[in-house]
Formats: C-alpha cells, sequence, structure tokens
C-alpha cells in the first residue's frame, strides 16, 4: 500500500510590514485555501499526519484545510519555516511516517517557498516552483527515502 505525501504551500498572505512570522491570509489566500481543500479532501478522506509550520498564514491554511478534512495527529514544526533545511524537514516527515507503522498512509505537510519546492525536489528531483496554496502529491519510498511527483496542483486549475 502506498504513503503519499501532500505538500501545500501557504495561500496568498499579506505584504510583509514587521513581522514574517505574523503575516495572515489576505481574503483572496482564504480562497485559494478552500480550493485546495476541496481537492484534497477529493485524494484522501483522513490524514494519518499532518505538520505544519508555526507561522501565521500556514497556520490559518492548515486549518481551513482540516475544517474539510480530518487529521488523526498534527504537528507544528520549526524545521517547515521558509527557510527550513528541506533535508532535515525530510527526515522528520519520513520518521513520522515510519513511526506511524502503516503501509497505507496519507500525509499533509502546509510550509512556505521556498522550502516547499525544496522538500519536493529533494524527494522527487524536479523542484517546481510553487504558487500560493498549489499542492504536490508525492508517493514516498520509505526504503529509499524518496518519492515520486505524483500530481502538482494550483488553485487556479482546481475547477470544484
Amino acid at each position: 500500500m502506498p504513503i503519499f505525501l501532500y505538500v501545500v504551500r501557504h495561500g496568498e498572505a499579506e505584504a510583509v510590514e514587521v513581522n514574517d512570522e505574523e503575516r495572515q491570509l489576505t481574503e483572496l489566500g482564504k480562497q485559494e485555501a478552500n480550493k485546495t481543500a476541496r481537492w484534497l479532501n477529493t485524494q484522501v478522506s483522513e490524514f494519518d499526519t499532518v505538520v505544519v509550520s508555526p507561522y501565521i498564514r500556514a497556520q490559518q491554511t492548515k486549518e481551513i484545510i482540516l475544517s474539510q478534512n480530518k487529521a488523526a495527529n498534527v504537528i507544528t514544526s520549526s524545521q517547515f519555516i521558509p527557510s527550513g533545511i528541506a533535508s532535515t524537514a525530510i527526515d522528520e516527515l519520513l520518521a513520522y511516517a515510519q513511526a506511524n507503522n502503516k503501509t497505507d498512509q496519507h500525509i499533509l505537510c502546509v510550509s512556505h517557498m521556498p522550502l516547499v519546492s525544496y522538500l519536493i525536489g529533494e524527494l522527487s528531483g524536479y523542484t517546481p516552483i510553487m504558487a500560493t496554496a498549489a499542492v504536490a502529491k508525492l508517493q514516498i519510498n520509505l526504503e529509499k527515502w524518496n518519492g515520486q511527483l505524483d500530481t502538482l496542483i494550483s488553485p487556479e486549475q482546481i475547477l470544484l
């Protein structure tokens, strides 16, 4: 059975004024996150693990997603900030997958550019530029600690 990782960039956020960590979603960002949540709901009935940046815009995106999707375990991690190190973040994600000890898993990661692109690149070999609230679905191979990109979709492409 497969292990799927869904990597989501937060929705559109306010411009940087003072503190990047406190930037909130704009109305467009909330709409984008809602579209992404609806698409995710067509892919999975419940996330085994959700890992999210502590930054407000990522937390808000996660809340919108979880208003339409279930999650067994939600973890806020400082490894998933914009300047996070992809290899360290991947190690954390895959460690959660191993700890679940299930062969059929769905893991959600909500984070920021450029980290989301680097995560996907390190796992799959393809490093996309992610639009706000875009989602990449990867199938993970725990034995090799890598993945294959299955889907990359932005809110503008979601027709739900």
